[in-house]
């Protein structure tokens, strides 16, 4: 296969997995000190809560590759995600609703061209536990990310048509906008939730980074002078899911900061870069950072 089919095949996937489809004043309880995820956090096996628990959100949560498919297929959720995990750690009983692709509007609706009922048709008013990872797709932002500068990188110089860097997908209004907006709906996802399980415990979950600050690897065949841009949307991004979670006063677990050093490009990555080296997807979670978001959740509902 040429270096250019496989370039294309790896960013198809990762456009498939991680943005096909669509989408906050405070409401909760209390206000939490968000989370810092800890990898060395354990729990005993033997525990056993037996909460009811509903897990929330996009290919992050999915975590497709990482290990056996469960669910519907088009939704690439395996059985190695971090709520099968926490779930057999904890004895949970778990319904992992979350979907590649899924945006803020599909916790409400059923998702587009997958066929899946909305997923908060999952929480009700018995439900304990909700972890909520969702809103790097609205608007297609991370399908752009990926297409306009990381997939351009890899298709090699010649074929791109032009930088993503000052593109005006990315002009500096338009991303503070839909920055805002997403921080808006993730409040506005919190009340939802709240409103369908009043009494359940709520921690939203943050994106990791995903590309180093600076610099390239064989794993991310990224054009360097894109890099520095890429790490910053990746950064606001997360910050705009932690203001949300702050503003709504429910816990967070800062995935953003548990994963420096853990970069797609990193001795020990959490992520994959268009060329995963272990099970995954391109530019998705690996094992290792299914296992860091259970730890941390563990420690806070246990």
């Amino acid at each position: 296969m040429s270096a250019r089919l496989r370039a294309a095949g790896a960013l198809l996937c990762a456009l498939t997995l991680g943005g096909c489809s669509s989408s906050a004043s405070g409401e909760g309880g209390g206000s939490p000190a968000p989370a810092t995820v800890r990898p060395s956090v354990t729990t005993t096996p033997e525990q056993s809560l037996g909460l009811s628990y509903v897990a929330l959100g996009d290919s992050f949560t999915a975590a497709p590759g990482v290990g056996e498919p469960t669910g519907p297929g088009a939704c690439f959720r395996t059985d190695a995600n971090y709520p099968h995990l926490l779930a057999e750690r904890l004895g949970l009983d778990l319904a992992d609703v979350s979907c590649a692709g899924a945006t803020s509007r599909d916790l409400h609706a059923p998702q587009p061209l997958v066929g899946v009922p909305a997923q908060l048709a999952a929480v009700t008013s018995r439900t304990e536990l909700v972890t909520l990872s969702i809103g790097a797709n609205d608007g297609g932002l991370f399908a752009a990310l990926a297409s306009q500068c990381v997939g351009l990188g890899q298709l090699g110089q010649e074929q791109r048509a032009r930088s993503c860097v000052g593109d005006e997908r990315f002009a500096e209004d338009r991303l503070r906008a839909e920055l805002a907006e997403l921080s808006r709906e993730t409040v506005r996802s919190v009340r939802a939730i709240r409103k369908r399980a009043p009494r359940a415990e709520l921690v939203v979950i943050g994106y990791p980074q995903l590309v180093p600050a600076r610099g390239t690897c064989e794993a991310l065949p990224l054009d360097p002078d894109e890099v520095p841009f890429v790490h910053e949307v990746n950064s606001r991004v997360a910050a705009a899911v932690e203001d949300g979670a702050r503003t709504a006063r429910v816990a967070y677990v800062d995935m953003w900061s548990a994963s420096e050093g853990h970069d797609a490009c990193a001795p020990q990555p959490w992520v994959a870069g268009l060329r995963p080296v272990g099970p995954g997807a391109p530019l998705h979670p690996y094992a290792a950072h299914q296992v860091a978001v259970a730890d941390a959740l563990a420690a806070l509902v246990s």
